[in-house]
């Protein structure tokens, strides 16, 4: 009974991981992070209060960080 408890609650804590990778802009991934719905903090790794960074719409859309983001989830 104990691994059952312990396995619903990964599956669970896995539900709310959203990533930048979910949002077409950075507009769509700050409204979401600022909404205070479950996961949206991760969305701001470098804790700044801007979610998503590397997507299109924001100022460091075209930082050298950013093409990694952009190769590998073609935004």
């Amino acid at each position: 009974m104990k691994y059952i408890i312990i396995l619903v609650t990964l599956l669970l804590s896995n539900a709310y991981a959203v990533k930048c990778a979910d949002f077409n802009t950075q507009a769509e991934a700050q409204k979401y992070y600022e909404s205070g719905k479950p996961g949206g903090k991760r969305l701001d790794g470098d804790k700044d209060g801007e979610a998503c960074e590397c997507l299109f719409g924001d100022s460091h859309y075209y930082d050298s960080i950013c093409k990694r983001f952009r190769k590998k989830y073609g935004k």
